[in-house]
């Protein structure tokens, strides 16, 4: 039986998921579900770093960084 290689297509599957959940936080954020949308931001962060996407990972996790500083402040 002949092996078949189907790395890439698991890296386009990260990176498809990735944007998702990316444009899927912001739809929460809209609606002011923080929580929520960092959540979707944390595993769209996830999904990048599989598919090394490091670029996009990183900008999931400087969008986290922002929304996290900006609505939950410690006091």
């Amino acid at each position: 039986m002949k092996n078949i290689d189907t790395s890439d297509q698991f890296i386009e599957f990260y990176k498809k998921k990735g944007d998702y959940l990316a444009s899927l936080s912001e739809n929460h954020f809209k609606n002011i579900e923080y929580r929520k949308g960092l959540k979707l931001l944390n595993e769209a962060y996830g999904m990048y770093m599989k598919g090394n996407h490091t670029e996009l990972a990183e900008n999931a996790k400087k969008r986290f960084l922002e929304i996290k500083e900006k609505y939950f402040k410690k006091k």
